[in-house]
């Protein structure tokens, strides 16, 4: 009887089989007149900044984009050149809670380049069926953070540098900002519902200011709850015509009592059961002005525009994340200065080029308080 010999182990289960591209192959840029499957298991934010991107992906081909978590593709329901492609799970999660592998088997440190067996489960299996999807594009998008120099030094630049064909990346002039492709626009029937709610709080002549303090990733770019309920009560104290709405739930535990105050965007808008996405773009839209720490709700309002925005920098380089606006005033703490991350190469050669002119402010202690913030915000919105 044979005791030791070769593990034999079963195959992963496999409903479909595709070519499947990754952003570390370099094989993407040159995939033509295919129907492609963007993959995309990352946080709200990388969703904007992936749609810097997009204007530069060969054109011959039709893109997709999924991941499970619905409430985050539904982004792109209104943009240009990537159609959402829906998993049928609004929760946030890797397919597993459908009886599949994660992440269709494929193991997101390491993603392969090649025909690959995926465990796509129902309903989106169906769905990429139905669309014809016969190729994959899964992207592991790694955070950088000013590692690699200019014109490459956000994210979103170094992903193009890996997915994008080198012909279409010499015809781009990326001494100017990228473009977004979304619309950051709520399909017309679900905007008038949110803004019919939102008239029950933002009265006639009011003025509506987001502020979003935390984020779903590192627990170190959060702006504490303390701060957030200070810099509401001195708001409206003075600007009496002012309403403040938090957008993540991390506010509610200080506000506590006072959400007559500062509530939250679940307390407005939870029971209507719509994408967090469209009622965060149909939000933002409204707002007089918005505050928030580098979290996904801080890229898309910094990607769509329109009204002053303050960035909250307490861990990270602006730098490496959004692209220039003018409309927005970047506040940046000592810790980032201390780890030098202004000093690292993304940095030094985008300065040394002259371009992508960023408004950056320091502040001295670490956290902001509520009135640095506030003082920033109205020496900006007066600028």
């Amino acid at each position: 009887m044979r005791l030791f010999g070769r593990r034999h182990t079963a195959p992963p289960p496999y409903t479909m089989e595709l070519p499947v591209y990754s952003d570390d192959g370099g094989a993407f840029g040159g995939v033509r007149n295919r129907r492609v499957l963007i993959y995309w298991p990352h946080g709200f934010g990388d969703f904007v900044h992936l749609s810097h991107v997009v204007p530069l992906l060969e054109p011959s081909n039709e893109y997709f984009l999924t991941r499970f978590g619905d409430d985050f593709v539904h982004l792109y329901d209104e943009g240009e050149r990537v159609r959402p492609l829906f998993s049928g799970s609004r929760a946030l999660g890797d397919g597993s809670t459908f009886g599949a592998s994660p992440h269709f088997g494929i193991d997101l440190d390491h993603p392969p380049d090649g025909a690959w067996r995926l465990d796509v489960p129902e309903p989106l299996k169906s769905r990429m069926l139905d669309r014809g999807i016969d190729a994959v594009l899964v992207c592991r998008y790694p955070e950088m953070t000013g590692r690699t120099p200019y014109p490459w030094q956000t994210k979103a630049r170094y992903l193009a540098s890996r997915i994008v064909s080198p012909q279409r990346l010499a015809a781009t002039d990326f001494s100017l900002p990228l473009r977004s492709s979304l619309a950051f626009r709520a399909p017309a029937g679900v905007t008038e519902r949110i803004e019919a709610r939102l008239r029950d709080f933002v009265d006639a002549g009011a003025r509506l200011y987001l502020v979003s303090s935390g984020g779903h990733t590192q627990v170190d770019k959060i702006w504490p709850e303390r701060e957030v309920a200070s810099f509401a009560r001195e708001l409206q104290r003075r600007d009496p015509l002012a309403r403040i709405m938090t957008i993540d739930e991390r506010t509610s535990a200080a506000i506590g009592r006072e959400r007559g105050l500062a509530p939250t965007s679940t307390d407005l808008f939870a029971d209507l059961d719509l994408p967090f996405a469209h009622v965060l773009v149909t939000l933002i839209r409204a707002a007089h002005a918005y505050v928030g720490v580098a979290s996904g709700p801080l890229h898309a309002a910094i990607a769509m525009g329109g009204r002053p925005t303050i960035g909250i920098w307490l861990a990270h380089w602006p730098e490496y994340y959004d692209e220039p606006s003018a409309e927005t005033l970047h506040l940046v703490g000592p810790m980032v200065y201390r780890r030098k991350l202004d000093r690292r190469i993304g940095a030094f050669t985008k300065a040394n080029a002259g371009v992508l002119n960023y408004r950056i402010e320091a502040y001295r202690r670490h956290p902001p308080s509520s009135t640095d913030v506030l003082d920033a915000l109205e020496r900006f919105s007066a600028s």
